[in-house]
């Protein structure tokens, strides 16, 4: 390499054309990344656009599947409801107790919700315990949030052939809810929205399922009423509903967080509520 004059060192031809190589190799690897970029952003934006029409035509599948169940089937509510017979503006609750019974709860709740699935493990037990001793009445009004919030209609298949269970009677019913809490799914999986699911279930209850029943629970003759106990719900909250809601005589009894107050701790304190009401009435 020589050098001239001020102008600096003078590249041979054999180094420029080496210079002139890598930049051709750079800039290849520029267009390389370029179209590879170009490739992996087309790729995810497709991945989103299917994952947008799938969620979109589950969607639709899902409401049409919701519309469709309990279609054409006027209001109903179940067997000795109260306040009876049940309308569209008060559904009414399913009642487990006897009738001397001075203290009512009530118990709004949603099958597929596991923060009710929670309170029943919390307070079921004594629910039934103090109905059956004759100390209170549970009224159990069944709403469909679940499947409004999350989709599916599993809190209404559910809910509805739950439903056809007090048909049969108290202590059918009560069997019948123990069970579909005991074995609920997790939340995203919708396996109650199966009408046999559910009917399989109800075969572990002696003398539930009959043609009867099974034409109850196919027929969603119940539907309307899960439904219209979600909107009678919504008033009664002001429009944000959230289940469970457990009321002692009209008096809240909110289902707390048992990382902060264990469940046993939670058992004892409904107990003392209770307690102190059955007191009070005498």
């Amino acid at each position: 390499m020589t050098s001239t004059g001020g102008g600096g060192p003078r590249r041979s031809g054999r180094e420029r054309a080496a210079e002139a190589r890598r930049q051709q190799a750079a800039a290849d690897r520029r267009r390389k990344q370029l179209v590879i970029g170009g490739v992996a952003v087309a790729v995810i934006a497709l991945a989103v656009l299917i994952g947008v029409l799938v969620q979109h035509n589950t969607s639709n599948n899902n409401k049409k599947a919701r519309n469709a169940y309990g279609a054409g089937q006027p209001f109903a509510a179940p067997a000795g409801v109260v306040p009876g017979p049940g309308s569209p503006t008060d559904p009414g609750a399913i009642v487990y107790g006897k009738s001397e019974a001075k203290v009512t709860v009530e118990v709004d709740e949603d099958v597929r919700c596991p923060f009710c699935k929670e309170a029943e493990s919390f307070f079921g037990a004594t629910n039934k315990e103090y109905a059956d001793a004759g100390k209170i009445q549970v009224h159990y009004r069944l709403v469909d949030l679940i499947d409004r919030n999350g989709g599916g209609q599993g809190s209404l298949v559910g809910g509805s052939t739950l439903a056809c269970a007090a048909d049969v009677g108290q202590a059918e019913f009560i069997a019948f809810h123990d069970l579909i809490f005991k074995n609920q799914p997790d939340e995203t999986t919708d396996s109650y929205s199966s009408v046999d699911t559910m009917l399989n279930l109800a075969s572990q209850v002696p003398n539930l399922r009959s043609a009867t029943f099974d034409q109850c629970a196919r027929s969603g003759k119940y539907a309307q009423w899960i439904k219209d106990n979600y909107t009678w719900l919504g008033k009664k909250l002001g429009g944000s509903v959230g289940t469970p809601d457990i009321y002692i005589d009209g008096t809240s009894f909110p289902l707390q967080d048992p990382n902060a107050v264990p469940g046993t701790q939670q058992t004892a304190n409904y107990k003392a509520a209770l307690d102190a009401a059955v007191a009070k009435q005498g």
